[in-house]
């Protein structure tokens, strides 16, 4: 299988499910909120669990999806950055604060592997792009 459908496949996957989280999020907040047993009890808490996991995961997936076609390397350089971001926010938790609950000690793996993931097929395309330049 070449590099650009590997590229394209991985980031409709991720696609998917980011898409999911904003959908929920941005419907019903507390139900993703409840998986980290936290209560949103008023409008800004609710507010801004739409934006930032219901809005922004929308666009990411639009995004991710526009990329699988378009621009695979920009997607897959958000996807990086984004899945580091959350993986480094995770572990430094994991150090300051504890293990976590089932939910998110399952995602700490998630994130890190879609961002060891994203950072190879990164560096993939940056050596294949070199090599074409050398033929």
């Amino acid at each position: 299988m070449n590099h650009n459908l590997i590229t394209k496949i991985f980031l409709i996957v991720v696609a998917l499910p980011t898409l999911m989280v904003g959908i929920q999020a941005f419907f019903d907040p507390q139900a993703i909120m409840d998986n980290v047993d936290v209560v949103l009890g008023n409008p800004s808490g609710k507010s801004s669990t739409r934006a930032i996991y219901g809005g922004m995961h929308l666009m990411f997936a639009a995004y991710f999806i526009y990329g699988a076609f378009k621009a695979q390397r920009e997607a897959l350089l958000i996807l990086a950055l984004y899945a580091t971001g959350f993986a480094l926010g995770r572990f430094y938790s994991l150090a300051i604060d504890g293990s976590p609950n089932a939910f998110i000690s399952t995602w700490i793996w998630v994130e890190t592997a879609l961002a060891l993931i994203s950072w190879g097929l990164l560096t993939r395309m940056k050596e294949a792009k070199v090599a074409l330049a050398g033929a």
